[in-house]
């Protein structure tokens, strides 16, 4: 019975899933365009807050798959809390043999370091995929958040296993796509240091003063814009009636 109710709500499961697109689906879909403040809701809806908060603790497998979107465009979190059903271990283990390099650009790198490491991870990883994905979601790129580091995938591991410098390789952020006021909290939240890396309480309060900004800002250039019609329309307003005052003063008898 047990066996059974289990394969019934994997199978409700799958359908379920079945229903929603893959966040990276959207990110890399040329036919659907993301303004920067649908962007900043998107990644303000990854609700990482609310895990932390639970029994859970943590994710431990974030990335661009497990962000699954609605059909009201909503972020629903999928791949926690399975592995260890799944696998029947509490640790995950990095393949040696022909890993999926790629899928790995979002784990944190102090987990690349180690060859087994807790399957649900920390909170500070969290925070670092967090990073990897909001980047990825900011710049909306179809190959990645290394697209345009000129490295194989498995030399950009290489090279987050083990910096070769002070500055560890990450994706790079530039001011002309990204909202300068993030770029900071990005480059917090993939620091090296997992201490240096903020909550998701923290983050969450920078993403909403952002999209509030946002908003402001949209609304007064909104209410500009508004001033300019009416300004327009009254001065055409005005041209039309010296016209009609013209076509009547000329109709009636001197």
């Amino acid at each position: 019975k047990k066996n059974k109710k289990i394969q019934e709500s994997a199978l409700t499961l799958s359908i379920f899933v079945i229903l929603l697109l893959k966040h990276q689906d959207v990110l890399r879909n040329r036919e659907i365009e993301l303004d920067w403040m649908f962007k900043l809701y998107f990644a303000y809806d990854i609700g990482m807050e609310y895990i932390h908060k639970s029994s859970l603790k943590s994710h431990g497998n974030l990335k661009p798959s497990m962000c699954l979107v609605d059909s009201r465009l909503q972020i629903k979190l999928s791949g926690f809390g399975l592995w260890e059903f799944k696998h029947g271990t509490k640790h995950k283990l990095i393949l040696l043999e022909n890993p999926n390099y790629e899928e790995m650009y979002y784990t944190a790198p102090e987990f690349l370091r180690e060859v087994y490491y807790p399957f649900n991870g920390t909170q500070k990883g969290d925070v670092f995929s967090f990073a990897i994905i909001m980047r990825e979601l900011m710049y909306s790129t179809e190959v990645g958040p290394y697209h345009d580091v000129h490295l194989e995938p498995k030399e950009i591991i290489k090279q987050l296993r083990t910096p070769m410098s002070d500055e560890p390789l990450r994706p790079t952020l530039s001011a002309d796509i990204c909202d300068e006021r993030l770029i900071p909290l990005l480059k917090a939240c993939w620091s090296e240091n997992p201490d240096h890396r903020p909550p998701f309480t923290s983050i969450r309060r920078q993403l909403h003063a952002n999209i509030l900004d946002n908003m402001v800002s949209k609304l007064e250039k909104y209410a500009s814009h508004l001033e300019e019609v009416v300004e327009e329309r009254t001065n055409q307003l005005t041209i039309e009636k010296c016209r009609a005052d013209k076509l009547l003063s000329s109709m009636l008898p001197k």
